[in-house]
């Protein structure tokens, strides 16, 4: 596997993580959403944090994998946190440069930010290296249900997220041959002005676009000559089991958002 692609991917394993019901997956990654949406300290960042390290454990899998999932959005954090540090005058003065001036309030602020992003990316990889795509899909429909006695098409956005899913490692795989071949060719971004470098990489985006338009146009061929039909009832290849497992793993959420409202109420 390329290291360098690990967004979408599954790794094989049989961990703890590994064998939880999809749906008990997702519905800890709600919850997980809403401890991090209370996360506004360097304490609760460090709990969250800690309860994040620890299901990481558990899935067995390299953190040096994790920390690679972040990186392709290392630019976007660093401007989370920058944005804040320099437009935010809360707190006391740390640092005055000029014009611009880093107080304590601001600077939390950023750092806060970017840790509550890079634990939600770290999780949500998390959740795509332990669950194949098609159970991620099935999990969702299942959770989802209800939402057809509203006439909500949840049939219809399972299929749009499974093949999504399926299809990010394959677009990015496209985007890594095409960017290889180039390179091969003499194509070189080394000591070109900034503008030249977007109008460059803009003009490879032709090509991984019309690759993806063309898998897209061969899926939906390939869907209609086997008289694939939305609205049929149809068996899952991989049936869901509900076990003690599951519940537990959802009750571990609750030490993470308690601790972290009782954090915020006393400090």
């Amino acid at each position: 596997m390329n290291n360098r692609l690990i967004i979408g991917r599954y790794i094989v394993g049989d961990s703890f993580i590994h064998r939880l019901d999809p749906r008990s997956k997702l519905i800890g990654m709600f919850l997980f959403m809403i401890a991090i949406f209370l996360v506004n300290s360097y304490t609760t960042i460090v709990i969250a944090l800690l309860f994040t390290t620890s299901i990481l454990l558990l899935s067995k899998i390299p953190l040096l994998l994790y920390l690679k999932a972040i990186r392709p959005l290392l630019f976007l954090l660093i401007f989370i946190s920058l944005f804040h540090v320099f437009f935010h005058n809360e707190g006391s003065r740390l640092l005055q440069a000029g014009n611009f001036a880093i107080y304590s309030g601001g600077l939390e602020k950023g750092l806060v930010s970017a840790g509550r992003m890079t634990l939600f990316i770290t999780f949500a990889a998390m959740l795509s290296f332990t669950t194949q795509p098609d159970s991620i899909a099935t999990g969702l429909s299942s959770i989802l249900k209800p939402l057809n006695k509203l006439r909500i098409p949840v049939a219809r956005f399972s299929l749009m997220l499974s093949i999504a899913l399926r299809f990010i490692p394959t677009i990015f795989e496209e985007a890594e041959r095409i960017w290889k071949a180039q390179v091969s060719r003499g194509f070189s971004l080394a000591n070109k002005p900034l503008k030249e470098k977007a109008q460059l990489i803009i003009a490879l985006l032709v090509p991984v676009t019309q690759g993806a338009f063309r898998r897209a146009i061969s899926l939906a061929d390939s869907m209609e000559a086997r008289n694939y039909r939305l609205d049929h009832k149809r068996t899952a290849y991989r049936q869901m089991t509900w076990t003690i497992a599951d519940s537990s793993y959802l009750c571990m959420f609750i030490i993470p958002i308690v601790l972290i409202a009782v954090f915020q109420k006393v400090f």
